[in-house]
């Protein structure tokens, strides 16, 4: 609850602040997010809902209040985990400890985050749907607010429709269109034009073989690095799984040049993906169901800007149903559940360090005075608050000028003149496992870090105590 703003949380607070000066269009307040100042309708790839959610308390609430205000979505993403297990594995309790210890699970649930309400309105609508008949239209609406909080949620409509028309309730499954309906309203509306069309251009600038195949084998590993761990799969289906994601990790792994430890874990963690997925079957109705909902959720993965560990969070419930469908040994689960649930502490405690570390930054160089900044995520955040302003790139700061290296910093004009003044290291003193490490090449946020040039990425974590980050600050020299 004490985790400062980190990584995008910073966007989506500006999107909530958005929402306060003009509810009905958020998306017209102006961000420097890329290096040059835009309306958020432009740069922010993600429906209103969650500035909606977060622009209900003033801007004065302090980060702990906000984290407190999620908690409903938790809460809620876990009765649908329950509800799911039951209804489509007579497993309830296991489904609810197998995703609830995820560790993308777990750090997304400490997030101002769109991505624990759109888990929670997937989940929960889905296996509402399951239940009671007369209530099966209220749940099929609730899974398709999923779009209200993030584009992913337009998955959840054909699925939906799949699954009412597998179960004779394809009239409630139409429940899931009201939301997108509404959605499309406000946005003509408000804006004259759609935002989910608009997005569609700015999410397809990777979609060249490399950057596909990229994206590919970043999501195989994320899933099975950091989604579930695969201590479940068996038999000849889970080792094949894991020769093919080994290979295919290999191949990836060479391609953007990794050796040595990065390779090993680049390869581990694909093969620990394609276990994940080979947990998939065809054998009936729910089996299907489960097929289209995990792969139709890989392949919308291909088709984004870049990817993510949190990515996976609205189609992982279907690969962990489908391994408890499978009905492995109760010791192969509970050894996933033991080692997720260490792994998400660790995690989240490597986090916290690196967010606490940008806002400690954050005040030392604020202590300095006010000037201009690059980089991002919270770091961005904390200056901004300190009346700091982003720098616009290829332009010459005046005055004082920091910068931090991890969060993408936006380059000055190659002909600025600067004087260094001071230098920070932000420490990393934690023995765990690392969320970020351009050394060790793995990143839980991405699949790309930044340097000269950026760094290609797979795996979601490694050990490493290198720094978390190294921040300069300058002064122009006129």
């Amino acid at each position: 609850m004490q985790r400062p703003v980190h990584v995008d949380e910073a966007n989506f607070l500006r999107l909530a602040e958005g929402a306060r000066i003009d509810a009905w269009r958020p998306h017209h307040i102006a961000i420097n997010w890329q290096g040059t100042e835009q309306t958020a309708f432009d740069v922010l790839s993600n429906p209103p809902g969650i500035a909606w959610w977060l622009g209900l308390f003033p801007a004065s609430t302090p980060v702990w209040m906000l984290h407190l205000w999620m908690l409903p979505w938790l809460l809620l993403a876990l009765w649908g985990f329950h509800r799911l297990g039951s209804s489509l594995a007579g497993e309830g309790t296991l489904a609810t400890l197998l995703l609830g210890t995820s560790p993308v699970v777990v750090l997304s649930a400490q997030s101002l985050t769109p991505d624990m309400p759109l888990l929670a309105c997937a989940v929960a609508g889905i296996g509402g749907f399951l239940g009671n008949r007369r209530t099966a239209v209220f749940f099929a609406a609730l899974a398709g607010c999923a779009v209200l909080f993030r584009y992913s949620g337009v998955c959840l409509i054909p699925l939906l429709l799949l699954l009412g028309w597998q179960r004779g309730r394809f009239q409630a499954a139409l429940g899931v269109l009201v939301p997108i309906v509404l959605l499309v309203i406000h946005d003509l509306a408000a804006y004259g034009e759609l935002h989910l069309f608009s997005m569609v251009g700015f999410q397809s600038v990777s979609d060249a073989p490399r950057d596909y195949f990229r994206k590919a084998v970043a999501s195989l590993a994320m899933l099975g690095g950091a989604g579930l761990l695969p201590f479940f799969a068996r038999g000849m289906p889970g080792l094949t799984g894991a020769l093919v994601g080994g290979a295919l990790g290999v191949a990836a792994g060479s391609l953007s040049g990794q050796d040595g430890g990065a390779l090993v874990s680049t390869t581990a963690f694909s093969a620990a993906g394609g276990a994940c997925l080979s947990t998939l079957r065809l054998r009936n109705h729910e089996d299907r169901f489960l097929f289209c909902w995990a792969i139709g959720g890989l392949v919308f993965l291909l088709a984004l800007r870049f990817t993510a560990s949190r990515y996976w969070l609205p189609f992982l419930p279907a690969i962990a149903l489908a391994a408890l469908r499978t009905r492995p040994p109760k010791s192969g689960l509970l050894a996933t559940i033991l080692f997720g649930g260490l792994l998400s502490l660790g995690l989240s405690i490597d986090d916290q360090a690196m967010a606490k570390g940008h806002q400690l930054a954050a005040e030392a160089v604020s202590s300095r005075g006010t000037g201009s900044f690059s980089g991002h995520w919270g770091w961005q955040h904390h200056l901004e608050k300190a009346g700091w302003q982003a720098l616009e790139e290829d332009t010459t700061p005046q005055g004082l000028y920091a910068v931090a290296e991890a969060p993408w910093p936006q380059e000055p004009h190659p002909d600025a003149c600067l004087k260094q003044l001071a230098k920070w290291t932000v420490s990393d003193t934690w023995w765990g496992p690392r969320v970020h490490s351009p050394t060790g090449k793995a990143n839980f946020h991405a699949y790309i870090i930044s340097a000269r040039p950026p760094i290609e990425t797979y795996s979601p974590w490694t050990f490493h105590n290198e720094p978390y980050d190294t921040i300069t600050l300058w002064e122009s020299c006129r």
